[in-house]
């Protein structure tokens, strides 16, 4: 499979090595080191301020998702499948309707405003790093849950069994399942502290200065100014691209490769049903409580605010005739881009399993897009098309309208959490298996639709829709490489909430969550085709 991996490998470094690495050529210039005090302290706090940031919504959103992940995944609790399902819709709603959503009830203006999202500016939204946390952290709870519960789903039975008979199950949970999901708990903290950090969407409306909402400022407006906050951003990039592949040596070293396991896994039924039913039940409920605000704000009219099923309706028929092709091309194309991506990494991870240069090259790729602020991802990809010759490529590309760039841009975004998602899926493969098939004569094509695509296609359509999700929320990036006709839907709601969720705002967002809500369900559906931890 020389040659394969040959031109996957041609591949990785053309079309997402090259736009990542595009930004940083802008640091040789001698302006680019003309540095002032003020610019020193201003990146130094960029600096703290994103690191903060990550720390705190790891820190709040970590332990409530393990929380969720062992209740859901791992527990007997009442309509437990309709609680999963309310989960995964949450994973399709993009992180500017959940700020719009947070806005509309606990802000200043909002249908329950709490006293600490008010905010000290005169703005019509909670500005701050504490509502920031708060927004990034709830928005990546359903993520963290689902990212280790399926770890959890993997631990050996065996294992558990053989430790239940000397202790309780509590104690099976701390020294026997956590340990044996180390790394999908790593992962999923990973995820949180990176795409916190590569996002602007709440960074830019809470008034918080990172990194990515820096970089995004600087585009617009001063390349100078651009270049300097690449410079300075560059030594963490490189700490954290060097931490994630130490992890990743660290995790393929230590822990064996899990093996599929052979029959279903006893619950870990800890307390008493009612406790966890009514536990799992008020976090799920108390995620989806913000959903209300935007209903809530949808009819609000008149002064003072009375709200009317008339003035909803009114505004969610507007929207619809106006924005309505605009929400179906962007669930379109972000369906499209997550199935590419997901093939795309199950090709990566197969063709790494058996060569190590291969392997590193994919994870070193993956991870520098993972660390990247998602601004400067766009920004590489932008200049790249720019610097192209006229042609049909130029139009496709630049000129538009075109989707093209968009499913390009969000491919790279969303391709390291495609490659995380699958790699531990592809070491399940048996090795016996693969040399009984080469020993027979197939070849790489044969071992393809053979062994690899039978064994792992649910795990690939899951892989899919998670990046689909991601591509839908996508705009740090996107905002940087759009063609004129052809605007991600997310970015319209982000461009329009930048004075506030008025009724509008409310009804771009009640569209959205209508239509993701069915993507939502089909996840579900889809998802429960994969092997059940217990029934």
């Amino acid at each position: 499979m020389t040659g394969w991996r040959l031109a996957f490998a041609v591949g990785l470094v053309v079309f997402v090595a090259c736009p990542l690495a595009t930004p940083f050529r802008s640091i040789t210039a001698s302006s680019t080191w003309e540095w002032t005090s003020e610019d020193g302290r201003r990146l130094s706090q960029l600096a703290v301020n994103t690191l903060v940031l990550s720390a705190g919504t790891i820190a709040l959103a970590l332990p409530l998702g393990l929380m969720l992940a062992v209740l859901l995944f791992r527990c007997t609790i009442l309509v437990r499948r309709i609680l999963l399902a309310l989960l995964a819709i949450l994973l399709f709603i993009p992180l500017p309707v959940l700020v719009s959503s947070w806005q509309s009830t606990f802000g200043s203006n909002g249908w329950l405003p709490l006293e600490f999202w008010r905010s000290t500016v005169d703005r019509p939204w909670a500005t701050g790093m504490t509502t920031a946390i708060w927004v990034h952290a709830f928005a990546a709870v359903p993520w963290v849950a689902f990212i280790i519960g399926i770890g959890l789903s993997w631990v050996e039975p065996e294992l558990e069994d053989e430790a239940a008979q000397s202790v309780g199950w509590l104690r099976v949970l701390v020294f026997i399942t956590l340990p044996r999901a180390r790394a999908s708990i790593l992962a999923a903290a990973l995820f949180v502290g990176l795409q916190t950090a590569g996002e602007v969407s709440v960074a830019e409306m809470m008034l918080v200065d990172t990194f990515a909402a820096e970089t995004l400022t600087q585009f617009a407006a001063n390349r100078d100014g651009l270049a300097r906050t690449l410079v300075l951003s560059l030594p963490a990039l490189v700490l954290a691209w060097a931490s994630v592949l130490a992890i990743v040596a660290w995790l393929e070293r230590t822990l064996p490769p899990l093996a599929p396991s052979t029959r279903s896994h006893r619950p870990l039924n800890l307390g008493p049903a009612w406790l966890r039913f009514m536990i799992a039940g008020l976090m799920i409920g108390f995620l989806l409580a913000p959903l209300y605000g935007l209903v809530w704000k949808l009819g609000l009219t008149g002064h003072p605010g009375q709200w009317t099923a008339d003035a909803a309706g009114r505004f969610l028929q507007a929207e619809a005739r106006l924005l309505g092709y605009d929400l179906l091309a962007t669930f379109g194309t972000s369906l499209v881009t997550g199935f590419a991506v997901a093939v795309v990494a199950l090709a990566c991870c197969w063709l790494a399993r058996d060569a190590r240069w291969f392997r590193w090259l994919l994870f070193s790729v993956a991870t520098w897009a993972w660390v990247l602020p998602g601004p400067v991802v766009g920004i590489g990809l932008r200049e790249i098309i720019m610097n192209l010759p006229e042609g049909v490529w130029k139009d496709a590309l630049y000129y538009g309208p075109s989707p093209l760039p968009l499913m390009w841009v969000q491919s790279i975004r969303a391709l390291p959490i495609a490659v995380v998602s699958l790699w531990p899926i592809v070491r399940m493969i048996p090795p016996s298996v693969v040399e009984e098939a080469r020993l027979a004569g197939a070849g790489a094509i044969g071992q393809w639709f053979g062994i690899v695509v039978p064994m792992t296609w649910r795990a690939v359509v899951i892989a899919a829709l998670a990046s689909a999700a991601l591509c839908l929320g996508e705009v740090a990036a996107s905002t940087c490489v759009g063609t004129p006709g052809w605007e991600s839907f997310t970015k319209l709601i982000f461009d329009r909430m930048h004075n506030g969720v008025d009724n509008n705002v409310s009804a771009l967002c009640v569209l959205m969550l209508a239509s993701v809500s069915a993507i939502g369900i089909v996840a579900f559906g889809l998802a429960s085709l994969t092997r059940r931890p217990f029934e």
